[in-house]
């Protein structure tokens, strides 16, 4: 009885440091993307998190800009939120829902359920921008690539 009691501690004990680390990074290469048309040619890290967390709401032409996001559950969505966003999905749409709910969130981005549709959301609006795997848009013409996150 011990033993099995012991058994479940370090169980438990495993899956805790399992889940404390967060979930195991895809390592597919992920793109974020922009309508071809779109001035901007490169971004960086931080100009990424700025455009994803409310503070830049248009792009230098003063084009406005609209932000699309995968659904919480993504693992792609996951990578993006972790390293460019410092933070887990689940922390950053509450971050969101207070901004909602106090009235602050100026430009929320829009939650699409698959990669497809981002990819074909952004190629027909010039301010839009999205992420997605690399391997599918590494060939689209109708996309542009402005940062790779590896």
């Amino acid at each position: 009885m011990a033993r099995r009691f012991l058994n479940i501690i370090l169980s438990a004990a495993v899956l805790l440091a399992v889940f404390a680390s967060g979930p195991a990074i895809a390592g597919e290469p992920v793109a974020v993307i922009v309508h071809r048309d779109n001035p901007a040619d490169k971004l960086s890290e931080p100009e990424i998190e700025r455009i994803y967390i409310n503070n830049v709401l248009s792009w230098p032409d003063g084009m406005p800009i609209t932000i699309y996001d995968l659904a919480i559950s993504d693992p792609l969505r996951y990578d993006f939120s972790y390293k460019i966003l410092g933070r887990v999905p689940a922390k950053i749409a509450e971050q969101w829902a207070h901004l909602k709910i106090t009235n602050q969130a100026k430009n929320p981005p829009l939650t699409i359920k698959s990669e497809a549709l981002i990819i074909r959301r952004v190629s027909r609006q010039k301010g839009a921008i999205g992420y997605v795997s690399l391997g599918l848009v590494q060939d689209n013409k109708d996309v542009k690539i402005i940062y790779t996150l590896r």
